[in-house]
């Protein structure tokens, strides 16, 4: 086999209908080269590839854009949030008088730059004796927990932004609330306020089992909803506020990672997630006892701004 990497990806790339087939076909020969020594440097390629692709997978069924403002910047590149910008007058006056002046001024933060990171540890002949079965797995476990990073972190900045109780100019930005008996007079203050302060451009977000309370307070599912097309996303509208359904998932323990008792009522403007550059780092590591590290980062600051401005809103179903 003179290029692996453009079998696999001819393969992969097939109609449905064929792709099992060439699977077959190709398992025994793929397995065999890779279990040669002399092909190490390939399997640095498919790493690349396949987690390379996991990301832009990853990336592209996100729902975090939905919620607050997303970018990209370059990998050596500093991000700046800027706001409150003011200072130009627009008025009426009478004609010929003098024309009042100002001078801009506006609020600047930097955003953080941290690392998104996953590795998995996989022996060897987990490759060479059922290529095809571990490179989905692979797949489907970097896809998985790469896709569940931002929203994972923006819940909790959530959590720590906005403790209970919380207020803005006395009035809630939060509520501890029996979930049998939520009701649209325990969310509509809260959400009143945050779309006062963000601009009137609002989600309420929540996964399945907090927003099943939700739908009780008169929420309006989508066509898409009804159809039980979709795990996340857009799943209907509340009083004008868009309601994002979350997944949940278990960590590596089984324990639920994210809060089904809370639902989130974010505003646009409440924070951002900047990614530092276009390409993830990738490498395989070779370990003892024939185990391979396959491991990425990705330079990436999410950085929630909004909650002492009114931009947040949090409940907390008891």
């Amino acid at each position: 086999m003179t290029n692996p990497i453009k079998t696999i990806k001819s393969v992969l790339d097939a109609p449905a209908e064929k792709r099992g087939a060439m699977m077959d076909r190709t398992n025994a020969e793929l397995s065999t080269f890779f279990a040669q020594p002399q092909n190490a440097m390939y399997m640095q390629e498919l790493a690349y590839n396949l987690v390379s692709s996991s990301w832009s997978d990853a990336m592209a069924q996100d729902i975090t854009p939905m919620i607050i403002d997303v970018k990209t910047v370059g990998l050596g590149e500093i991000d700046y949030m800027e706001e409150d910008l003011r200072g130009l007058r627009a008025y009426w006056q009478g004609k010929g008088g003098r024309i009042q002046s100002g001078i801009m001024r506006f609020q600047r933060e930097q955003m953080p730059r941290e690392e998104m990171v996953a590795a998995l540890d996989l022996h060897a002949d987990e490759v060479t004796t059922n290529f095809w079965g571990t490179l989905q797995k692979l797949r489907s476990q970097y896809e998985e927990k790469l896709r569940q990073l931002p929203v994972q972190r923006l819940v909790e900045l959530i959590a720590t932004a906005l403790p209970h109780p919380s207020t803005i100019d006395g009035d809630p930005l939060t509520a501890s609330v029996a979930a049998a008996s939520l009701a649209d007079t325990d969310v509509d203050p809260i959400m009143q306020n945050v779309m006062e302060h963000s601009k009137g451009q609002v989600s309420i977000v929540g996964t399945s089992t907090a927003l099943h309370y939700l739908a009780q307070t008169g929420m309006d599912y989508g066509d898409i909803v009804k159809n039980q097309l979709f795990q996340t996303g857009q799943i209907g509208t509340y009083k004008g506020a868009a309601v994002v359904q979350i997944e949940n998932f278990e960590d590596f323990y089984g324990d639920l990672v994210l809060p089904n008792d809370e639902l989130w009522i974010v505003g646009r403007n409440a924070g951002r997630l900047t990614y530092y550059g276009n390409q993830p780092k990738v490498q395989v590591l070779n370990l003892e006892s024939f185990y391979q590290r396959w491991e990425t980062a990705r330079d990436a600051g999410m950085k929630l701004f909004g909650a002492e401005a009114g931009r947040l809103g949090r409940i907390i179903l008891t």
